[in-house]
């Protein structure tokens, strides 16, 4: 790891997951501090108030880390325990409050830049996505795998990822035109892939081609820096709230026919196939009778939802707790 850069600096706030620290130019930085950068309840509630802070006193911010992942997403120990304990409520005040920053990101009065580096897996994913740009580091190994423990992705990437998949089409093409990017979206996120690097993440859709790339770790924040520096400068306007356009109770089918063909050839289990139609749920923004453009909170609930009913079943507390032993060894 490359010597800090704010090691002699004062923070503007602090914990013991994150700081903000001014690194001139009316740019913040905000530091995730661990060497996995597990998102914790304590780390968003500092970034809801390093967001404040920016709006109010600041041009722009970047999120980055001198450790070597951005983040590996949300701390599955203590889901798992809750989820055991059928703590419902402190799993959704959790998830609300992922997607409540990663919107607040968005929707900031002043550019942010998320300065990918290493792993930045389910919710550290999520929270990148909610910057207005990526900085990422060529090694940046990005990826929606919350699948893999039985879940889907509960902070805004099934939401983000259904409005990316169908921004650049006609949608007013018959819906049989729009189901190969749909598929091909959808499949990203049920195998769980991760990009072997930022080129990679490109092809996969987790970065946009709009996003830059830095080769050397050195210049890695300055970059992000002058990222930040430039959307401000060239007049900075916070976006508007989203209308996703999604393919209702006929793309739903389809990918649940998709989905059934897999389980027929036996590439998924039975709990596979019901994880993947929980995802094409969301996806396709409910049983709405016809594709339609739907609020962003819309497909947000609906994410709330199932990530909520899938911690209440069996196999997910399997899948979660094999992940874990996987990762002590």
């Amino acid at each position: 790891m490359s010597t800090s850069k704010t090691a002699d600096m004062k923070p503007i706030i602090s914990n013991a997951e994150a700081s903000l620290f001014d690194i001139g130019d009316g740019i913040t930085y905000f530091e995730l501090h661990g060497k996995l950068n597990i998102i914790e309840d304590s780390t968003l509630a500092i970034l809801d108030s390093a967001i404040d802070n920016v709006e109010t006193n600041f041009s722009g911010m970047v999120i980055g880390t001198e450790a070597g992942n951005f983040s590996v997403g949300l701390n599955l120990i203590l889901l798992l325990e809750r989820a055991r304990s059928k703590d419902w409520d402190a799993i959704s005040k959790t998830l609300r409050n992922l997607q409540k920053v990663c919107t607040r990101l968005r929707h900031s009065t002043k550019p942010v830049v998320a300065a990918t580096v290493g792993m930045a897996l389910g919710g550290g994913c999520e929270l990148a996505f909610g910057a207005d740009a990526m900085q990422a580091f060529t090694d940046s190994k990005l990826g929606l795998v919350e699948l893999r423990v039985g879940l889907i992705p509960g902070g805004g990437g099934t939401t983000e990822m259904a409005f990316r998949c169908l921004e650049s089409e006609q949608t007013s093409l018959p819906i049989q035109q729009l189901f190969p990017p749909v598929l091909t979206v959808f499949e990203v996120i049920r195998q769980a892939k991760i990009s072997q690097n930022a080129t990679d993440a490109v092809e996969m859709g987790y970065l946009r081609k709009t996003d830059l790339i830095t080769t050397k770790r050195d210049n890695h924040l300055q970059d992000a820096k002058q990222l930040a520096l430039s959307l401000w400068e060239s007049g900075y306007q916070p976006p508007q709230p989203r209308q996703v356009f999604v393919l209702g109770e006929g793309g739903l089918n389809y990918l649940k026919q998709h989905v059934h063909q897999l389980r027929q050839a036996d590439t998924i289990n039975d709990y596979e196939q019901y994880l993947a139609e929980k995802l094409a749920y969301v996806f396709c923004g409910g049983m709405l009778s016809a594709p339609q453009y739907v609020a962003e909170q819309d497909l947000l609930d609906l994410e709330h939802e199932v990530f909520l009913s899938l911690c209440s079943e069996p196999k997910t507390h399997a899948m979660i707790e094999s992940t874990l032993k996987k990762g002590k060894k």
